[in-house]
């Protein structure tokens, strides 16, 4: 019979580290809703986002090669969650270069709209 020590050791407190890794990497959905709803990522930072994403990828190799389902669950949230919150972040840096990119064009004349010096020229 395992003592309770033993299995405080190895299926309680990983049970616990799981749970709460998968609050750690939850932690900004908060922020990107907001500045989802906001159209802009603001002063917003999205770049550990990245790291996140390659850090969660390389503890689900080492759970694999491991065969520690422990660490696979506490990670495979962690990686949804990246992918979900960079998409979420290139999407509002799209959208902040069109609204960027429009509001020049729309001071230039545009693409393909000749200004009046221009059809000075042209005559």
């Amino acid at each position: 019979m395992p003592s309770v020590v033993l299995i405080i050791a190895e299926y309680v407190c990983p049970t616990i580290g799981a749970i709460l890794s998968t609050c750690a990497f939850a932690a900004p959905i908060k922020s990107l809703k907001s500045s989802m709803k906001s159209g802009s990522l603001g002063n917003l930072n999205p770049t550990p986002w990245a790291f996140m994403t390659g850090n969660t990828i390389g503890w689900l190799a080492y759970s694999f090669i491991t065969l520690d389902l422990f660490v696979f669950f506490a990670n495979a949230p962690g990686l949804m969650i990246s992918i979900w919150l960079n998409v979420g972040a290139m999407k509002l840096q799209y959208y902040e270069e069109i609204i960027k990119y429009s509001s020049i064009q729309s001071t230039e004349g545009g693409v393909g709209e000749s200004t009046e010096e221009e059809n000075e020229k042209d005559t």
